[in-house]
This record gives C-alpha cells, sequence and structure tokens, in this order.
C-alpha cells in the first residue's frame, strides 16, 4: 500500500513544529495536485522598489519571445552567480497610469499597486500625505487564496528607511482598505522564528536570540521517523529542506543586529556616511528575505506576500556608488541630472536582489515543478523615473507561470498606452481565476492584457 501524507504535516519535538515542504508523498500519481484532490495553490508576490528606473536601459528593443536583455535587467542572467530567470520574465512597456498624477511617488504606488487613486489626506496644499483608497492586490487575492494557511499573507521589507512623512501611500506597499496599512516585517530573525520556531530567549535585547537555540534539535527524532517511512526522493527532498532552513538560520545569525531601543547600539565608527542609521546590508537581509519567502511558500504556510525591497522616496543608502558623496540616498540622485549612472547602478543592484528572489522560487521543487511555476510575480517601482516622476511607459516586470495560467518570456509593448491596471487584472485572473476587474475611478480595469495569459 503507498504511504500517504497529509500536505498539513509537521516535524514536532519538544515545544517546536516544523512544516514539510511538498513531499511525493502528499500528491496524486501525476505530481500536479495533491493526493487528496486538491490542486497546488498558485501564488502571488508584490515586489517593489523606489524611486523609477532609467527607460532607455530599462526597455527591450524587441518584442515578442526574442527580446534580449536590456542593461538594467542584465542580472536575471547571471553565470557567475548561477542565476538564469529570464524565460521567467515578461517585460511590459507602454503602459500609462490612467489617475490623475498629482504627487510625484504618490500616484504610482497607489495606481500600481491597487488599480486606484489615492486619497489626500492634508488640507489644500498644506502637506504631501495621502492614504489608499482601497486594498491592494496583494490583500484581495489573499482573500481569495489564502485557504486554510497560517498567514493569509506576508509582508516582507529590506530597507529600513522608506518614508513615513507622507502618509501610509509611500510608507507601506501592502494595504487591507483605506485605513489598514500592513506593516512589513524588516528583520529576518523576527521573521524566521515566525515562521519556523516558538524558543523564548532568556536575553530578548536581539530578535536573533530566538534562533540560537535550533528548532531542527528539537524535531530531529521526528524527521528521522519519517524519513524511514517515505520514499528515497522524499526523503532527500525533506533532508534539503531542513538542510535550507540550517542555512538560513545561520547567514541570519552572522547579520549585524538592527538596532532598536531594546538593542546596545554599537561603538562608534569613523566613518562620515550621511546615513544616521549606518549603511544597510540591503543585499545579505535580501537574500535572507527571499530564502525564507520561499520556504514559507514551500511549507504552504502562506500564498501571498509583498516584498517592499525599497521604499517609495526612500532614504536608502548605497555606499557603493559612492563612499564619499553626501548625496548618496537613491531619491536624492534621482533628482540630479548629473547623478543619473549612479542611478543605474542602482537599479542594477536592484534587479540583482530581484532575480535572487526569482532564482529561490525557481530552484525550489514542487510537484513535478518549481514554485515559481506556481507563482505570479508584479515587479514596478512608484514613478518611470525618479528624474521626472513621469507615470507613462511604465516599468513593470510580470514573473513566473501561476500555474500554467501565465505566458512568460516575453516582451509585451503597447503602442495606444493602455492602462496599467490592465497588467494587474491579468496577473490577478492567472492567480484568481474568475476575477473580472481591478482598481477604481480611473485606473479601473476590465480588459486584460492577453498576450500575458494562456
Amino acid at each position: 500500500m503507498t504511504f500517504r501524507l497529509s500536505r498539513r504535516t509537521l516535524l514536532r519535538g519538544a515545544g517546536a513544529a516544523v512544516a514539510l515542504p511538498t513531499l511525493e508523498a502528499m500528491l496524486d500519481g501525476n505530481g500536479l495536485a495533491y493526493a487528496d484532490g486538491a490542486p497546488i495553490p498558485r501564488r502571488l508576490v508584490t515586489w517593489f522598489f523606489g524611486n523609477g528606473v532609467l527607460l532607455p536601459r530599462w526597455v527591450p528593443t524587441a518584442t515578442g519571445a526574442t527580446w534580449a536583455l536590456p542593461p538594467q535587467l542584465a542580472p536575471l542572467v547571471d553565470a557567475a552567480r548561477g542565476i538564469d530567470v529570464k524565460s521567467y520574465v515578461s517585460v511590459v512597456s507602454g503602459f500609462n497610469v490612467k489617475t490623475p498624477n498629482l504627487r510625484g511617488h504618490h500616484n504610482g504606488s497607489a495606481a500600481l499597486l491597487s488599480g486606484a487613486p489615492f486619497i489626500p489626506l492634508d488640507p489644500g496644499t498644506a502637506g504631501y500625505n495621502s492614504k489608499f483608497s482601497t486594498a491592494s492586490i496583494d490583500q484581495v487575492a489573499a482573500d481569495a487564496i489564502a485557504g486554510t494557511t497560517t498567514f493569509k499573507s506576508l509582508q516582507l521589507a529590506v530597507s529600513k528607511r522608506a518614508t513615513k512623512g507622507e502618509g501610509p501611500t509611500l510608507a507601506y506597499i501592502s494595504h487591507r482598505g483605506p485605513d489598514q496599512p500592513m506593516p512589513p516585517v524588516l528583520n529576518p530573525a523576527t521573521l524566521f522564528t515566525t515562521l519556523f520556531g516558538s524558543f523564548t530567549p532568556k536575553d530578548p535585547t536581539d530578535p536573533r536570540d530566538r534562533l540560537r537555540g535550533s528548532v531542527l534539535d528539537a524535531v530531529k527524532a521526528d524527521a528521522s521517523r519519517l524519513k524511514g517511512r517515505v520514499g528515497k526522493v522524499d526523503a532527500q527532498r525533506l533532508d534539503a529542506h531542513l538542510t535550507a532552513i540550517s542555512e538560513v538560520r545561520a547567514r541570519i545569525l552572522a547579520l549585524p543586529p538592527v538596532i532598536t531601543s531594546s538593542c546596545v547600539k554599537p561603538a562608534a565608527v569613523t566613518e562620515k556616511n550621511q546615513d544616521v542609521s549606518g549603511v544597510e546590508p540591503m543585499e545579505a537581509v535580501a537574500k535572507a528575505m527571499s530564502e525564507l519567502l520561499a520556504l514559507a511558500f514551500a511549507c504552504d504556510l502562506t500564498r501571498v506576500a509583498s516584498y517592499q525591497f525599497s521604499g517609495s522616496v526612500g532614504g536608502h543608502c548605497y555606499k557603493f556608488l559612492s563612499p564619499t558623496e553626501a548625496r548618496d540616498n537613491e531619491h536624492a540622485i534621482t533628482h540630479d541630472a548629473a547623478q543619473q549612472e549612479k542611478v543605474h547602478q542602482a537599479v542594477l543592484f536592484t534587479m540583482r536582489c530581484f532575480a535572487y528572489t526569482l532564482h529561490k522560487l525557481k530552484t525550489t521543487p514542487e510537484g513535478t515543478g518549481n514554485l515559481l511555476d506556481s507563482t505570479g510575480v508584479l515587479c514596478t517601482t512608484d514613478v518611470t523615473e525618479g528624474l521626472t516622476h513621469g507615470i507613462d511607459n511604465y516599468p513593470v516586470l510580470v514573473a513566473g507561470k501561476a500555474g500554467g495560467a501565465l505566458k512568460s518570456g516575453l516582451h509585451v509593448r503597447s503602442t495606444t498606452g493602455r492602462n496599467t491596471s490592465d497588467i494587474l487584472l491579468s496577473l490577478m485572473k492567472a492567480v484568481v481565476p474568475g476575477t473580472t476587474a481591478v482598481g477604481a475611478a480611473q485606473g479601473r480595469s476590465t480588459t486584460p492584457v492577453t498576450e500575458l495569459l494562456t
């Protein structure tokens, strides 16, 4: 008799539990659905970065399936890092934001994440604050596809320097509604503990202290028992899963602590960087967050995530741009025509981290495919170019296959300035079949981009 395993099975030990990845013992004979008849779930990620791109270096020349990587998308294929995700990415160009461009950054953020205009929060021109007028698409999707997952959605962020002075529209990318922003988790250690551990440290001054007692040690006996009952492939997959958790844990422990009110401030340094919070370890944090996201999807702990790499109008500093430059935060350099080469380097760095997110999903097996096969990913920003605050020919990437509902590896160009919400609708139809409309007011769309759909 074939051994079957519930997809909700946990490895258990003293005071700890660890979720499992999808194993063959949980699937039907074809590897296309769970043994209980439930299909492999579709998933959604909204991956956001602030301050736009440089369009001449972002948009491919050719359309269709023959497009070549433009300079700013070069990190999608990186032989040195073993990354090749171009075939999973579609570039969408020539689409325009249709909601009124009343405030730079605000309009693009609200339109590309919800399809609706923002709501001003200040009287007249006395301020520059705003909030979303409706839910962001990740939360709409979460309501539809979360099922019985532990977390309806995850909100992740890398840079701590998203602006907080212009209202919820720019501070957050995930919103349940006009007055319900969803703050992201900024600390990988905190996220790790939330997802995979429940240990209470003796001295919680550093959130990483929870990781020093390994949850993997507590469930070791249960893992050994399970490996004796499943097949060879499942046993190997289980080993790989536990190894991945262990490696992420080790990488998090190697990161410098996040400075909070309960964390001892490090000794003064002689570096005169203008960022008072110091130089953020953005690539290391992004790598850990991407690995945790892949693990959360693999364990079906959640099916929806928002990933705020950098904030709209963010003051995140890229020290590699110029070690002695006072104006080395990205928002500042985007507004300086003489600094656009540094903007290019910042976008390259951002796409390097985005490519790694896709790589982790692509290299995490699920059924007969991988997590990127079952996921739809929206990658976008808050303006076309930071220098102009433009909202036409908007930079958007759509990645993944969403369970076979999305085509990939294309460059789709609109020659008529179509609504950017048409892209959101296409993604939502792929992840949440039956979706007929997205957005509100001038941003509302009922016409998906059929070239993106199978």
